[in-house]
C-alpha cells in the first residue's frame, strides 16, 4: 500500500513539474521583435483583431491609435490574416497605426482566435480576459471600459 501512495505521489510531483513548464503566452511583432503576456503584466491590455479587407476594422483603427496615445491601456493590433513582416509593417505605415502590429501569438493566451472581424478583447493587469467586444468600436465602448476597469487602477 506504501509503494502505490509513493507512486501517486510521484505521478503528482511529475504532472506538477511538466504544467509548470509551460512557454508562456508569446507574441511576434511585425518588427520581427518578440514578447511574452508576461511583458503586459501590470497594466490593462487591448488586443484588437483585423484585417485590412475588413471596412470595419479600418473604420475603427483611428479610435484604437487614439486609446493608444492616452496613456491607458497597451493597445496591440493582431493581424488576423498571415501577412509577411514587410507586409504588416507597410499596412502599419499606410493606416498610420500607433499601436504595434502583431504579425503571432503563440502559446497559452487567455481566449481563442476570433470567429468574427473586428474583435477586440479586454486583459486585467495579471493577464486575464475580462471583456470581448465583437464588431466596430464606438467611442462608447472605450468611454464604458475606461469606466469600468483602467480608470479605477489608474493614480
Amino acid at each position: 500500500m506504501k509503494k502505490r501512495n509513493a507512486g501517486y505521489v510521484v505521478i503528482l510531483a511529475l504532472m506538477a513539474v511538466v504544467t509548470g513548464c509551460k512557454e508562456p503566452a508569446s507574441l511576434t511583432l511585425a518588427t520581427g521583435e518578440q514578447q511574452t503576456l508576461n511583458d503586459y503584466k501590470g497594466q490593462w491590455l487591448v488586443v484588437n483583431y483585423f484585417a485590412e479587407w475588413c471596412a470595419p476594422c479600418l473604420r475603427e483603427m483611428p479610435l484604437l491609435n487614439e486609446l493608444s496615445k492616452s496613456g491607458g491601456p497597451a493597445v496591440l493590433a493582431v493581424s488576423f490574416d498571415a501577412l509577411s513582416n514587410q507586409a504588416l509593417q507597410d499596412l502599419s505605415q499606410r493606416y498610420q497605426l500607433a499601436m504595434p502590429v502583431v504579425a503571432k501569438l503563440a502559446g497559452p493566451w487567455p481566449f481563442e482566435s476570433p470567429r468574427a472581424l473586428p474583435t477586440t478583447l479586454v486583459l486585467d493587469p495579471k493577464g486575464k480576459l475580462v471583456d470581448t467586444h465583437q464588431g466596430e468600436l464606438k467611442p462608447e465602448d472605450i468611454a464604458n471600459w475606461q469606466d469600468k476597469y483602467w480608470q479605477k487602477t489608474q493614480p
